[in-house]
């Protein structure tokens, strides 16, 4: 009697399978390779170009103004949804939708929700939502940090 796992068919699949996928590895090696010869031929910009693009003081201060109130908006909304399901949790009534919640935070609001989160000790024991917040947290602050800080330098020197 000849096992299942030696059988014929079986033996088929795993080399069909096992060509299959050494097959594709090659075409994603040789599309890397293609992408990386083809990176290495693109020239950079020079540093005089590119500071052409942030010689404008008035378009630099737009972005720096555009971008702070869109901080402030997406903050202030998100932390007012956070409110709102807050109250409406004790209250019994219809919930704001955690996607909502999420979307908000993954947009830029992500202190926004991590003040609610503190002051209303709402959605604390969702892990979910409390590693998400943290995480996003971070790196907003990082990137809202160096964004904000490279826009300031070419606005205000």
């Amino acid at each position: 009697m000849q096992s299942f796992e030696n059988s014929p068919q079986i033996v088929a699949a795993k080399d069909f399978l096992r060509d299959f996928f050494t097959n594709m590895l090659d075409v994603i090696a040789g599309s890397f390779r293609a992408f990386y010869e083809w990176l290495k031929n693109v020239p950079l910009p020079v540093p005089p170009t590119m500071l052409k693009l942030f010689s404008n003081n008035k378009a630099n201060f737009i972005l720096f103004s555009v971008f702070v109130l869109y901080i402030l908006y997406i903050n202030i909304r998100t932390y007012m949804l956070f409110v709102t399901d807050k109250k409406h949790a004790v209250k019994k009534r219809e919930r704001v939708p955690e996607s909502k919640l999420f979307r908000y935070m993954w947009l830029g609001g992500a202190p926004g929700a991590a003040l609610a989160m503190l002051f209303y000790r709402h959605k604390t024991h969702h892990k979910n939502f409390t590693v998400t917040v943290v995480i996003l947290l971070f790196v907003q602050l990082i990137l809202f940090s160096f964004v904000l800080g490279f826009l300031g330098f070419w606005t205000f020197f």
